[in-house]
């Protein structure tokens, strides 16, 4: 009986032997195919046997999802999903799955950029470079006793607050869709902007919440506030920001993720002093690999064995796979 087909897209990003070495339990049991192709019908030809799609980086739906009959579900190598047209997937019976197991490694880069803003730490490692002694003008400030503001209180904003508040931090959350756990005064969106020292990003990126940071929300901030974004970059309006730094409106910000990945090297925000920038890496520690390598094993193989995946995006799909098993 010929194995089931899984194809990966993105193939750039798969180093020779890291799927064997990541994923073993797929690569036993399934015929794994990379590939470059972009969403249409170059895609869809190299779906055109494959029961299932790890999607990555390059966008994915409804020009691919229409011709290919044969495929059950798409899965994505991290939590975010929005690479994917679901709607269109759940329209044409696709499932979609997400693998969630870089929520710690992300909370932890977040409180990461927190204090590399804080304590300065760029002019720091500067002026160490250049062999000058610190000047009365070269100082930070402590995170305890400051207000953290979280926008989007899943997961990781969850354990962002937990951090936050061992460090000794007031934490604001904002998020429609949670009720408040107690760990975090819960406020309106804008209250978050005008009265957090730090404001941490952390929701799903949908045409809801993109560019939800905009020139009016940056507008209310405090002068001597931070900007933290460790979810996607769609979410700021990036030229709102960049004229937001120029003009003194908020003290800096710490970016993991940006509109156009990797970012442009003529990016105004990587020539900023007061700017963190870093290209959508802080998740990659061993332990969230391995995590969301194993969560995206789960799923793939529940899927071709007809099982709907342990981690499904959108649990109301009248599935296609159920009338194949």
């Amino acid at each position: 009986m010929a194995r089931p087909i899984v194809v990966f897209n993105c193939a750039r990003n798969y180093e020779p032997g890291s799927l064997e070495q990541d994923m073993p339990r797929v690569v036993a049991a399934c015929d794994v195919r990379l590939t470059e192709a972009r969403d249409g019908p170059d895609l869809a030809r190299e779906l055109a046997e494959a029961q299932v799609l790890v999607a990555r980086r390059d966008p994915v739906g409804k020009a691919t999802f229409e011709l290919t009959p044969n495929l059950r579900g798409v899965v994505t190598g991290g939590v975010g999903v929005e690479k994917v047209d679901v709607q269109a997937a759940t329209d044409l019976g696709i499932v979609v799955a997400n693998s969630p197991g870089n929520s710690v490694t992300v909370a932890e880069s977040t409180l990461l950029l927190m204090l590399a803003l804080a304590k300065q730490m760029p002019l720091w490692v500067a002026a160490a470079r250049a062999g000058q002694e610190p000047t009365s003008q070269m100082r930070g400030m402590e995170l305890r006793g400051k207000t953290l503001g979280v926008v989007g209180y899943g997961r990781i904003g969850k354990i962002v607050t937990g951090l936050a508040r061992a460090f000794g931090m007031r934490v604001l959350a904002y998020d429609p869709f949670v009720a408040s756990d107690g760990a975090a005064d819960f406020v309106a969106l804008e209250e978050i902007f005008r009265q957090s020292d730090f404001v941490s990003l952390h929701p799903v990126l949908t045409p809801e919440t993109f560019h939800l940071v905009n020139a009016d929300r940056l507008a209310l901030m405090k002068p001597t506030a931070y900007l933290v974004n460790t979810s996607r970059g769609g979410v700021i309006d990036e030229p709102a920001l960049i004229a937001a730094l120029e003009h003194g409106q908020l003290a800096g910000a710490g970016l993991d993720v940006f509109e156009t990945e990797p970012p442009r090297t003529d990016n105004p925000l990587l020539r900023m002093d007061n700017v963190i920038g870093t290209p959508h890496g802080l998740s990659h520690a061993d332990e969230s690999v391995r995590r969301c390598a194993t969560m995206t094993e789960d799923n793939v193989l529940a899927i071709v064995e007809g099982r709907l995946p342990p981690f499904i995006v959108n649990p109301k799909v009248r599935w296609r796979a159920e009338a194949l098993v």
